[in-house]
């Protein structure tokens, strides 16, 4: 792993405002890290600093009381979502899915915003022997013409097997 720098902000609106100041630096936030540990162990993020915002239980509430809508902060853990009893009962599929989404010990530490923002799976996202236009634009696409094109059955393009499944470049 390459050096970076690390903050512990006390809230959510300090943690915006580290950001906001660390533009330069390739800053990422850090929770679970169950992603973006494994990342940068592989040399695929190269972060300059980490804004570690697990402490913040502000971020970590999670609401499902509401006739209509149920509140999850990003920092709310799978495990504690898919064992809550009103979930369990009111929302089966949500707490099956969030059961069998990892093993337990991921789900004990992994957190809902973390899980939809992670970066891409993609065998060859993660391998940087081999090219992938998601890691380096314009480098190709190694799973796009062979066995591996079946990495994604939505948003592909001529240039990325992944190319529009998540919410990261």
């Amino acid at each position: 792993m390459r050096r970076f720098t690390y903050a512990r902000p006390g809230s959510a609106t300090e943690a915006v405002q580290m950001m906001a100041h660390t533009s330069g630096r390739n800053a990422r936030f850090f929770a679970g890290g169950t992603t973006l540990v494994d990342l940068m162990k592989l040399g695929v993020e190269v972060p300059g600093h980490l804004i570690d915002i697990t402490g913040l239980d502000e971020l970590a509430r999670y609401d499902v009381s509401g006739p209509r809508e149920l509140v999850f902060g990003s920092l709310a853990h799978m495990s504690d979502v898919a064992d809550d009893p009103v979930v369990r009962s009111q929302y089966p599929a949500l707490s099956e899915a969030l059961s069998k989404g990892a093993s337990q010990q991921l789900r004990n530490m992994a957190t809902l915003g973390g899980n939809l923002l992670q970066r891409t799976r993609c065998a060859y996202f993660r391998a940087p022997e081999y090219p992938c236009n998601k890691r380096a634009p314009g480098s190709g696409c190694s799973a796009i013409g062979g066995v591996n094109r079946g990495h994604a059955v939505l948003g592909v393009s001529d240039s990325c097997i992944r190319s529009t499944l998540g919410i990261w470049p």
